[in-house]
């Protein structure tokens, strides 16, 4: 019986170290080869029903220092919250149809109503620093695919509850839901407007 503990003992102690380097080893860039298949990537939706997120490129993952780059499914109806942060971003979107939504970052008190632009297979579109904005699959039928270039990574993000929320009353979301597990920090309320 005490042999039956002891391997007990020992299994339970593997599966904990086990268990603690997977954490780990997702954390870190050494186990990554140089060539990944994308569909292979870890993706989540992050509690946001409709989307689908994999970091191809990013830094808390994959130790870039200059940019990130995400590949979102939005299904229809799907979209990001209003938002912005203190980076430059370029989508291209790769199939499906939507609406952006953008906010131009003037000294305004909050973002205000936003332009409307159609976004369609193949197009491409940048958002300014600190600019207020939103993406929505607007297409009923199918969904809508977007590459993402971020600068200036890991991305701060402030969210707002509608166009005419304060900029100072802005939550800021840092670290964002894919760097949570890699990123441990304390955020900063300092608003980079």
């Amino acid at each position: 019986m005490a042999w039956q503990w002891r391997l007990f003992g020992f299994l339970s102690l593997s599966l904990l170290v086990f268990s603690a380097t997977t954490n780990a080893s997702q954390c870190s860039i050494k186990w990554l080869p140089v060539v990944r298949n994308v569909s292979e990537l870890p993706q989540d939706d992050y509690g946001r029903r409709g989307l689908s997120h994999v970091t191809v490129a990013g830094s808390v993952l994959h130790g870039m220092k200059e940019v990130e780059v995400w590949l979102q499914t939005f299904s229809p109806g799907s979209r990001t919250p209003i938002h912005r942060h203190s980076c430059e971003e370029v989508f291209i979107v790769l199939k499906g149809s939507g609406t952006l939504y953008l906010a131009s970052s003037s000294h305004e008190k909050s973002p205000g109503k936003p332009q409307e632009y159609a976004i369609f297979s193949n197009s491409t579109f940048h958002i300014p620093v600190n600019d207020a904005h939103q993406v929505w699959n607007t297409n009923e039928h199918e969904d809508l695919q977007v590459l993402v270039i971020i600068s200036r990574p890991p991305v701060k993000v402030f969210i707002y509850d509608d166009w005419f929320m304060p900029h100072i009353a802005a939550r800021l979301k840092f670290p964002y839901y894919w760097d949570e597990q890699c990123l441990q920090v304390q955020a900063s309320p300092k608003d980079e407007l």
